[in-house]
Order: structure tokens, then sequence, then C-alpha cells
């Protein structure tokens, strides 16, 4: 690497890392209230994708830890109070978006039309099992009470709005691709899965020490998983082209 591309790195890093504490510290920004066992949703894992994308895996990780840290320090329950849980599972999240989207980015374009397909068809099924759902209807779900159960659900218009944003996505994403565009495509997969990433990891290791059912992990992942999935794509993807674009301009100066 360059010397202007290690200083570029480390720029970059820093604003991803201050942006991130920015997130997670002040309070109704990066973690956002909601009434489930894990208490809130969240954005602040973002930056950590954008720079596992756009650095590497090294950086992407720098930021994970910071993001593990921030979560640590601002923990309102015990689960966050863990380090195993707040912090060890968020050095994945840029590690697994840099890999996912180096693998994706020298796909073939039939592998990146099945990946995008296979993860916008379970996103989906996903919101159709939960649109309108009872309590009941999720109480299977091991270790939940029907309370717990019946706050999973989306009502029909939130189940129909996240589905019409995802077949938009979807469609403008095959629409990239049919131009030749791989990078934006391969950039929006490595979010899907960076996101979920953070999701699965984190609700795993919750379970595993014991701070949550797997049934509460599981509600918590279908209910949260999706919506933090999109909101991580869209801003990834726009940030990520703006990149690019500069990028581009700046080249042609």
């Amino acid at each position: 690497m360059t010397e202007h591309g290690r200083i570029r790195r480390v720029i970059i890093a820093g604003l991803l890392l201050a942006l991130t504490l920015l997130l997670a510290l002040i309070p109704g920004i990066g973690f956002i209230p909601v009434p489930t066992p894990a208490g809130n949703a969240t954005i602040v894992h973002i930056p950590a994708i954008i720079g596992g994308i756009l650095e590497g895996s090294l950086v992407g990780l720098v930021i994970g830890l910071g993001f593990g840290f921030a979560s640590l320090m601002r923990a309102t329950i015990p689960a966050f109070k863990d380090p195993l849980v707040a912090i060890l599972p968020r050095l994945f999240i840029g590690l697994v978006s840099a890999w996912v989207f180096s693998g994706f980015y020298h796909a073939s374009k039939r592998t990146l039309m099945a990946g995008l397909t296979i993860l916008v068809v379970v996103a989906l099924v996903v919101v159709a099992l939960l649109t309108g759902a009872s309590p009941g209807a999720l109480g299977w779900l091991q270790g939940l009470s029907e309370t717990t159960a019946g706050s999973a659900a989306f009502t029909w218009w939130q189940g129909g709005l996240i589905a019409l944003i995802m077949v938009g996505l979807a469609a403008g994403l095959m629409v990239w691709l049919q131009n030749e565009d791989r990078g934006i495509v391969a950039t929006a997969l490595a979010t899907a899965v960076g996101s979920l990433t953070n999701t699965v990891l984190v609700l795993g290791m919750a379970t595993l020490r014991g701070y949550f059912t797997a049934g509460m992990s599981l509600v918590i992942a279908l209910a949260q998983g999706i919506p933090e999935m999109i909101v991580s794509v869209v801003v990834v993807v726009a940030v990520v082209a703006a990149v690019r674009q500069f990028g581009r301009r700046k080249a042609r100066l």
C-alpha cells in the first residue's frame, strides 16, 4: 500500500470510529428503544460495515471494537454489561462484511443474482410470518410469554411497508447488476450479511451466556434483524456509492 493509501485508511478509520462513538453515546440516535427483551434496536454497526467494505477487514475490526466498547459503556440491561456479549461479537461485523464484499465483488453475475434473490425471498417469508401474527401464533417459540411473542409481530401496514421497501431495493439492485455495476450489488449483499452477523452473534452469545432463552433470541432476531438489515443496506449503499463517485471525479481532475 502507498503512503497516500495508508493515510487515507487512517483518516477513514478515525472518522468512522468517531461516528460510531457519537451514534452509541448520544441517547436515542444509535440505540433506538423497542419493546423487546433486548431493549434497543441499533444502527451503530453501520460504520463498521462501511469501514470493512471501503478499507478492508482491519479497519472493520477496529471500528467493531469501538462499537463493542461503546455498547458496554452504555449498557442498561445485564446481557450487554457482559463483554462477551457486548464486545466479542461486534469484532466480526466489519470482518465478515469485508470478506463477503470481496467474495461477491469477484463473483459472476449469476452468483450475485442468486444471492440477492435468496436473501430477499427469505426476508419476505420472515416478514410474512410475522405480519399480523397474534401472540398465540408465535407462542410456540421456546421460553416466550404471550406478551413477549406478541411484541415481535408486525402490523399489516408495517409488514406491507417492509415488504415494499425490500422489493424496491431488490429491483434497484438488479438494475445496477444489469448495468454491470457489481460493486453496488456486492456492497448491498455484504451489508446485509454484516448486519445479520451482528444480530445473530450478539443474540447467540446472549443465549449461550444464559441472559436470553433461545425463543427470546429468535423472536428478537426476527423482529429487529430484518428492519435493521434494510436500514443498513440503504445507508451503506448510499455512502459507498457516494464515496466511489467522489473517487472517480477526483481521478479525472
